[in-house]
């Protein structure tokens, strides 16, 4: 699986590599469908530095389209970290 990213992922300064990652070591889960009428999908894994982090990406089958990365923490309440309430 080939994987681009949208330039607000680079926002909170999570490294290709840990979305990567992230992606590669869990299934994800559909939360919903893009406006292509493509599966929407998110993860949460830890990065390198052991901070948990939400990534939605957009199936494109051949590619993950990457559109959000960001630290649980920065949500405001950990509480939800299995995805829940996530667009």
């Amino acid at each position: 699986m080939d994987y681009e990213f949208a330039k607000s992922t680079k926002k909170h300064g999570v490294s290709e590599d840990d979305m990567i990652n992230i992606i590669k070591s869990k299934s994800g889960a559909k939360i919903g469908i893009s406006r292509e009428k493509l599966d929407k999908i998110a993860w949460i894994g830890n990065d390198k530095f052991d901070q948990k982090i939400e990534i939605i990406a957009i199936n494109f089958i051949t590619y993950y389209y990457v559109i959000h990365v960001m630290p649980v923490s920065k949500r405001g309440d950990e509480k939800n970290d299995y995805l829940e309430g996530l667009w």
